[in-house]
């Protein structure tokens, strides 16, 4: 599947996971995201993420969950009663329900705001998964959303907005996103995908934060792979884009504000 989004004068394109494209149409750069092999001739960096194998059984599954998760997961569940759903159809009330969280999320965090239109693209290519979990009176607690092919899902944004002063609020989110991503485990193999892809792993050893995601992930089993994103220009307006990419990306280096909201 060929995604295509328009950055101001370019028009970019993605693939993933192997799906070679057929043609590329009009495409002036091609981002390949999470190959197993670097491609040739193109920019290419090392991606780690963490895999759990859907093929194994459901017991299995839940066998490489620790046993204090497990129980964490039958409470969100049991005693606290959260509800989780996920959509057949993404329509743009859904996108701008997640987005605006999201949004609230990143804010929280530090971090950028959602690209909607990337997200619209994507939905409307018809590879994006989103799931939900939230309290029984209706309000949100954490949005999922995936890249989804036949065989593998990739989490691509996972959004909580914290309590600070509510730690049994604290509590409860921190079960319902193990129970979400448990739901989801479970649902993606009903479908009969094989791989889930976690979406990321740091082999830092410095951001404990980065290092707390990792245990987190960690505790429901998997491996730990290498891939590769890789981009390359295609054509003569492709190579210019990757020559003010590098330039934008230098000059980031510096922490510049006036770029905080110029992105490629």
């Amino acid at each position: 599947m060929l995604i295509i989004t328009k950055k101001f004068i370019f028009s970019v394109g993605e693939v993933w996971f192997d799906e070679d494209p057929q043609e590329l149409g009009n495409v002036d750069v091609l981002h390949y995201r999470q190959w197993i092999h670097p491609i040739e001739g193109s920019q290419s960096d090392e991606f780690y993420t963490r895999l759990i194998d859907l093929t194994k059984s459901h017991d299995e599954l839940w066998g490489s969950i620790s046993s204090n998760d497990k129980y964490k997961i039958r409470r969100a569940e049991q005693k606290d009663q959260v509800i989780y759903e996920y959509w057949e159809h993404i329509d743009s009330e859904i996108i701008n329900q997640f987005s605006d969280f999201y949004d609230l999320f990143a804010c929280q965090k530090g971090l950028t705001k959602i690209n909607r239109t990337q997200l619209k693209n994507r939905v409307n290519a018809g590879v994006i998964d989103i799931s939900h979990v939230k309290l029984n009176n209706g309000e949100s607690l954490v949005w999922h959303v995936y890249y989804r092919s036949d065989n593998r899902v990739r989490l691509l944004h996972s959004a909580s907005v914290k309590n600070s002063t509510d730690t049994s609020y604290q509590s409860i989110l921190g079960r319902a996103n193990r129970y979400h991503h448990w739901q989801d485990i479970v649902r993606f193999k009903n479908l009969g995908i094989s791989v889930y892809d976690f979406g990321g792993w740091y082999t830092g050893n410095t951001d404990q934060e980065k290092l707390g995601i990792n245990q987190f992930k960690e505790k429901f089993g998997g491996e730990i792979v290498k891939n590769f994103n890789c981009i390359n220009g295609i054509t003569m307006k492709g190579k210019l884009y990757l020559h003010l990419l590098k330039i934008y990306m230098s000059l980031s280096q510096l922490s510049l504000p006036r770029l905080s909201n110029f992105k490629f």
